[in-house]
């Protein structure tokens, strides 16, 4: 099961693997993921399409966050 809303400056999935929300504000986004290997939140550009970018997988989400804080954003 997943349930996403993109049409507000708040932006929310729910899905079995977690929460995830987005708050979207003129000078950047933040991110709060709530998975069961524990909670995220971060502070994200503007634009940020992390999570659309890896289709609404939470797990995915969870894995590249870990590595972009382990290793630096990606350049692709």
């Amino acid at each position: 099961m997943k349930i996403v809303s993109e049409r507000l400056p708040i932006k929310y999935l729910l899905s079995d693997h977690g929460l995830c929300l987005g708050v979207d504000t003129v000078r950047c986004s933040f991110l709060f993921l709530l998975h069961r290997g524990g909670v995220l939140f971060q502070r994200r550009p503007v634009g940020d399409r992390v999570v659309e970018d890896l289709q609404y997988e939470i797990p995915d989400i969870v894995t590249a966050l870990r590595n972009e804080a382990a290793h630096g954003p990606s350049r692709t």
